[in-house]
């Protein structure tokens, strides 16, 4: 007998059209097909240049950008590639930069962050001296034990490095269909939540918090910037932890589906003992 068949696995069109769904996109690319015609036709397709106008013009909006996406360009598509070219280089976009103007771009970021006034060197070397240097002098001034000790005590060479992201790597590919199943859970879950009409109102709030939670903010530098308190394991079945979070609506509806299932085992012992 055969089993049932695995579910489709999702793909990048579907969560493209998920992200434009939850902007307020109601143009005709919401459908997988009709999207992945477009991207294929590129800035020579109709469809895809509104769609990129459209974008733009939500992003320019949020973000107080001077650059813009105009229709007027679209008929030129020399002019039009170089208002998207503007467009993405004011944001920053990596895909326009090598990867030390990305490096650049991220020891900047750090920069700010540690209040460091913006340098005018290239150097990215000097640059990271600078922000070491800084960390160093925040690190002085407060306890020892405020950061705590790393996990990893040693430091790694650039061929340990290069091992470490093929494991991340092969790690991530090994857990990626776990991650996706319980994504996908959760998506149902998030979803039941605006099934009230005075959620349904809230949709577009959900999503907009919703969203950016799908795709994870750890890099492996926080593995390696670790401490040892991420070590400890805390039991939270433990009696004392219970003790300090019990609260009246454990022992209501804990107790209630306690004594409803052992009086169910014990009903169907019987009832096994009897045909015996």
């Amino acid at each position: 007998m055969r089993g049932p068949e695995p579910a489709p696995e999702p793909t990048m069109e579907g969560d493209v059209l998920d992200t434009l769904e939850a902007l307020g996109y109601k143009g005709p690319l919401l459908e997988e097909q009709a999207l992945t015609k477009a991207a294929e036709g590129g800035l020579s397709s109709h469809e895809f240049s509104e769609l990129c106008i459209w974008l733009g013009s939500q992003i320019k909006s949020l973000c107080n950008l001077e650059e813009r996406i105009t229709s007027a360009g679209r008929d030129d598509l020399e002019s039009f590639q170089l208002e998207i070219s503007g467009f993405l280089k004011e944001m920053a976009c990596p895909i326009l930069y090598s990867y030390w103007e990305i490096l650049k771009i991220e020891v900047q970021a750090m920069f700010d962050i540690l209040g460091i006034p913006k340098s005018t060197t290239s150097d990215i070397l000097l640059m990271l001296n600078q922000v070491e240097s800084k960390v160093k002098d925040i690190l002085s001034k407060v306890q020892k034990s405020h950061v705590g000790k790393p996990l990893l005590k040693i430091d790694l060479n650039s061929e340990q490095a290069e091992q470490l992201e093929r494991i991340n790597e092969a790690l991530c590919c090994e857990y990626e269909c776990r991650r996706l199943m319980l994504m996908k859970r959760l998506d149902v879950t998030v979803q039941s939540f605006g099934w009230s009409d005075r959620a349904k109102v809230k949709t577009d709030d959900i999503a907009r918090i919703y969203q950016p939670k799908h795709y994870t903010t750890i890099t492996m530098a926080h593995l390696l910037a670790a401490r040892e308190d991420l070590s400890k394991i805390i039991r939270t079945s433990s009696g004392a932890s219970q003790e300090k979070t019990a609260c009246a609506i454990n022992k209501v509806l804990m107790g209630r589906v306690f004594w409803t299932l052992k009086i169910e085992i014990i009903v169907q012992l019987k009832k096994k003992d009897s045909t015996l």
